[in-house]
């Protein structure tokens, strides 16, 4: 009884120490996942702040990739991949091992592919000899000879293109430093891994053998020293069957197709973000992406590479004469890309291999690639669909009324001001403009017609309104082309059209002409008086220019930056001279010119008002509403300087149709100050404001 007792407390015992085991494994992989992670998320948010962007741009801009950049990268990654699986059935060959057949050794290079970046390290490269072994039952030693002859010859290409492409240009471009080491760290690599591969294997088995009798009793012992000497004898038969050449070759044209994809990847991504870096030339940009591919390689603990190809690359294309702030931005948007083909075809290849068969595997990668087709082909329809906008008009909503907390609120914010708000609702059915007069608090109705009526600026007296008219009953704001540019004579309420096809128009400086943008294309300028237009911006490639804003001094125009990239921008005049200011929309300059408003993202429901220096630097935060109302968008500023008026929802962004309420804060004052102007469940939408001067004496 007392033996079985203590036979009972001892495996109880055991199961409490092996559980208590696994459990503190479990916990160290948490660990090391979360640590990885963390890293990764640091090193990506250091990127983003030191380009003064942020994750959503970047994810922005990969969905913006062109059909042609995706087109190439997938084709080159399925053009490796194939190179991959003909040197791996070589290799196997020659190592007297029968190869599986062409399509699954395919779907074993994708799978391979998609694993190799999981790990610090490349450790994923081992999954390739997990699949061979496990899935079509290749002899162990089999898999590691091809699997490390294949790395080996991977660093032989890689410093052959080092001296095939960067050679010159390097040696011209000051930067021999780079070259130097690089060269000598590839080749030092090479070096060694032909020494290990070639003594390596028969060295430790010969060490195994001179161990101690009782040690190599052990299994593992006598296991290690069998597979040490299977390797070597794979590793010679391997060089005894004249498929090393071929292989190394084979090994350049992966190394070539693969870095032909990158290099697609990388102008595109960086023509949306920094145009200037798609124009860099092909050794500099393959000086970042090899260099990234080191810094992957390294036993750093970060998610799937995230943080540390960045930084590596980054860093060797700051010794070229790159910022390494735009650098990194623009490899991180590379990176993404490429992981999501990678991940992609990956998970293809592996559908395929485990269900089994060359037909099955071809049926699988057919129906899978007519799939991604399919999914690529409705994303694109459906980022189409949300760049049109609205396809309907909203309703017309219910006007509420102002409580009196609300109006003594309102009262406050004014501070003792007159003036008036204009707008854009659809308190009256349609989008027609709509004027609150202060202090009387009245709303009236200025426009009448069955259209829409939008984006109303007020001129620089007081006295007229210019705003866009659509061309036929409905048009979402973002259309750029079914719209006519109208100017409001708000004593008389007279309307003439003084441009068409034009939509999105604000004043210039002295009120004598109105500056507009024409399908998203060309910024112009139109004479009031003389009806003549002059071309401020004209057409350049696929990029949009959107809400421009003329500077009230002259000589520059504030534009949002849509189409092949976005942010925000000034532009000298006549010369187009570009300064980058930020991401975001809506940059505006306030009366005066002394400063510019603008929309960015990071608020509390992701955006903010901010301020930004005349010159175009040194953005900062304006106003985050802190309450349920904190989707900030319309920031228009008085003409005394005195008053921000905005439009804000509850996080719906939808310039359309969303529940947008005008809003009005004292600048300088707290958030909390900000007074709501309209109370209304429609659609507000694009105010101004304008107050009245204060008597001279």
């Amino acid at each position: 009884m007392y033996r079985r007792g203590k036979q009972v407390v001892g495996q109880d015992l055991r199961g409490s120490i092996n559980g208590g085991l696994y459990y503190d494994g479990a916990m160290k992989k948490w660990v090391r996942a979360l640590v990885s992670v963390g890293v990764s998320a640091g090193i990506v948010v250091l990127v983003l702040c030191a380009a003064g962007t942020s994750a959503g741009e970047v994810l922005l801009a990969v969905a913006n990739l062109g059909l042609v950049t995706w087109g190439l990268y997938i084709a080159a990654q399925l053009g490796q991949g194939w190179l991959r699986a003909v040197r791996y059935r070589l290799l196997l060959g020659g190592a007297g091992v029968e190869p599986p057949g062409a399509a699954r050794m395919f779907g074993v290079a994708l799978a391979r592919n998609m694993f190799v970046d999981m790990l610090p390290a490349r450790a994923g490269e081992l999954m390739y000899w997990a699949l061979l072994n496990r899935g079509e039952g290749v002899r162990n030693e089999a898999c590691v000879s091809s699997m490390t002859i294949s790395v080996l010859f991977d660093f032989v290409a890689l410093a052959l293109v080092l001296a095939g492409v960067l050679v010159a240009p390097l040696a011209t471009a000051g930067g021999r430093g780079i070259l130097v080491w690089s060269m000598g760290g590839v080749l030092l690599v090479v070096l060694v891994g032909a020494v290990a591969l070639s003594i390596g294997p028969a060295w430790a088995a010969a060490v195994f053998r001179r161990l101690p009798a009782r040690w190599q009793q052990w299994r593992a012992v006598a296991w290690v020293e069998e597979f040490m000497d299977k390797l070597t004898d794979s590793f010679r038969q391997v060089g005894r069957s004249g498929v090393l050449w071929r292989a190394a070759g084979l090994s350049v044209g992966i190394r070539a197709v693969k870095y032909l994809g990158l290099l697609a990847a990388f102008v595109g991504v960086a023509g949306i973000l920094r145009p200037a870096l798609a124009g860099l030339p092909v050794w500099q940009v393959l000086v970042g992406l090899i260099s990234g591919e080191g810094g992957a390689a390294l036993p750093v603990p970060t998610f799937l590479s995230m943080g540390s190809y960045e930084a590596a690359g980054a860093g060797a294309l700051r010794l070229t004469g790159v910022s390494a702030a735009d650098a990194a931005l623009v490899l991180l948007g590379t990176h993404v890309a490429s992981q999501v083909v990678d991940y992609a075809l990956g998970g293809l290849g592996l559908l395929g291999l485990l269900w089994g068969g060359r037909k099955r595997v071809a049926w699988a990668a057919g129906i899978a690639l007519l799939l991604l087709v399919l999914a690529a082909g409705g994303a694109v329809k459906w980022r189409a669909q949300q760049k049109a906008g609205a396809r309907e008009a909203p309703p017309a909503g219910e006007v509420l009324p102002m409580e009196p907390e609300a109006r003594a609120a309102l009262e406050r914010a004014w501070g003792g001001r007159t003036g008036f708000i204009v707008w854009s609702s659809t308190m009256f059915g349609n989008h027609e403009l709509v004027r609150l007069d202060w202090p009387s608090g009245q709303i009236t109705r200025l426009t009448q017609n069955g259209v829409v009526d939008s984006t109303p600026k007020i001129s620089p007296d007081g006295r007229q309104v210019v705003f866009a008219r659509s061309r036929r009953e409905w048009v979402s704001c973002r259309n750029f082309t079914d719209w006519d540019i109208w100017v409001l004579d708000l004593a008389s309420g007279k309307e003439h059209r003084v441009a068409e096809f034009g939509v999105e128009p604000s004043w210039t400086g002295d009120g004598r002409a109105v500056v507009f943008q024409r399908g998203g294309q060309s910024v112009l300028q139109v004479d009031l008086q003389t009806g003549k237009e002059a071309v401020l911006l004209a057409p350049q490639g696929k990029l949009q220019w959107t809400g421009p804003s003329m500077d009230p001094r002259g000589g520059r125009v504030a534009v949002t930056v849509r189409g092949g990239r976005r942010g925000t921008s000034l532009f000298s005049v006549p010369d187009g001279h570009e300064t980058r200011v930020a991401g975001g929309c809506q940059l505006a300059f306030v009366p005066g010119g002394e400063w510019l408003v603008l929309v960015e993202d990071g608020g509390r429901l992701k955006n903010r008002i901010c301020r930004v220096d005349r010159d175009g630097r040194n953005v900062q935060t304006l106003l985050d509403m802190p309450g349920e109302w904190s989707h900030e968008y319309f920031p228009r500023v008085s003409n005394d300087g005195g008053l921000l008026v905005f439009g804000a929802s509850r996080g719906d962004h939808e310039h359309d149709t969303a529940d947008y309420e005008i809003f009005l804060w004292p600048l300088g004052a707290l958030p909390e100050q900000a007074a709501r102007v309209s109370f209304h469940t429609g659609n507000d939408q694009w105010p101004d404001i304008w107050v009245q001067p204060a008597a001279q004496p």
